[in-house]
């Protein structure tokens, strides 16, 4: 029983990310032995805690059979309008405010992204496509390439505060902000979402296929709405939370953001159809692409490799997707062919 239990996982795509994770991760150690430390390892998690973020509500939409290019938009067009806000009122209370701002945005946003795609019937991706462009020329013509770098109180506390500092061999600090319990928080509460909610079970069920969900009952476009909704309040949240990072509000941080978020998701084991992937694997995927940028800076090779590797890492994990998609379809068809047909 235990045997066939740990043979299934090891086929899983989450066990594929995690076996390439820890290759990875020695792989460099061995070449670099510095990065073998806690040092390395907190400064891949520093770097994971905004992107699982954004890439948990970009896993709900690809979940629903969608796709959504409006990470980066919203999560900046959210985080700079909050905190300017904030910071025209000379706030000086908690981060509580800004936090709750940006996720109104990012809801607002959603919501808009959610009517064209569930009630106009526009393509997912022309919609979000759409919707990006023009977030983004709107904050162009109002703000241009400004960044608010003096933040109010409330976000300078809230982003200096740590759950730890871990130092490397020359003294530079590595500090894990509080901001991580938002995040563990984040995909706690959408694991109960998927787990145990009805909201959950329609949204695999329209992403595994539409039709068959209509004649189960399931409001379609309801669902999508929600998830569109959900979605830009988790982009939002997350732009809030990397304003607190780094405490301060630049909208060009977030410059291409989305195919990153994206590509994590479908490394993590998500289809691009729907109606399959695990929240575990979006993790994981977030995880791998943060370690490879954090180990190709340790062994000295430029930053802009990065975006070569994701994409051959992506490639990779799409048609190992694929390939379970492929062979779980011929098991069904050898099951149906191979079962008797009783004669009444």
């Amino acid at each position: 029983m235990i045997g066939k239990k740990l043979s299934r996982i090891a086929k899983t795509n989450e066990f594929f990310v995690l076996l390439v994770i820890l290759v990875v991760f020695f792989t460099v150690s061995a070449i670099s032995p510095v990065f073998l430390s806690a040092y390395s390892l907190v400064s891949v998690i520093k770097t994971a805690i905004e992107p699982i973020i954004y890439a948990v509500g970009a896993y709900l939409v690809i979940l629903s059979g969608g796709i959504d290019l409006t990470v980066a938009g919203i999560g900046a067009f959210s985080m700079f309008t909050a905190t300017k806000i904030v910071f025209s009122m000379n706030y000086e209370g908690s981060a509580l405010l800004p936090y709750l701002l940006a996720i109104g945005f990012g809801a607002a946003l959603g919501m808009i992204n959610g009517l064209l795609i569930s009630r106009l019937k526009i393509q997912p991706m022309i919609a979000t496509l759409g919707m990006n462009s023009i977030i983004n020329g709107v904050m162009l013509f109002f703000i241009g390439s400004r960044e608010i770098s003096q933040v109010p109180i409330g976000i300078q506390t809230a982003g200096k505060t740590y759950v730890m500092t871990v130092y490397n061999a020359n003294g530079v600090a590595a500090p894990l902000s509080t901001t991580i319990y938002i995040t563990i928080a984040v995909v706690f509460v959408v694991y109960l979402l998927l787990r145990y909610t009805m909201l959950g079970a329609n949204i695999f069920a329209i992403g595994g296929n539409v039709e068959s969900a209509m004649r189960a009952g399931i409001d379609v476009k309801k669902t999508q709405f929600i998830v569109y909704v959900l979605a830009g309040m988790l982009y939002g949240l997350g732009g809030m939370v990397h304003t607190i990072t780094y405490v301060n509000s630049n909208p060009m941080d977030l410059l291409g953001q989305e195919m990153i978020t994206i590509a994590a998701v479908i490394i993590g084991g998500a289809r691009i159809t729907g109606g399959h992937g695990t929240l575990t694997g979006t993790v994981l995927g977030v995880l791998l692409i943060q370690l490879i940028d954090n180990c190709l800076n340790t062994v000295g090779i430029p930053s802009f490799w990065q975006r070569l590797v994701v994409g051959l890492v992506l490639l990779v994990g799409t048609s190992l997707t694929s390939y379970q998609a492929l062979k779980e379809k011929r098991r069904l068809h050898v099951e149906i062919s191979s079962a008797p047909i009783s004669m009444q």
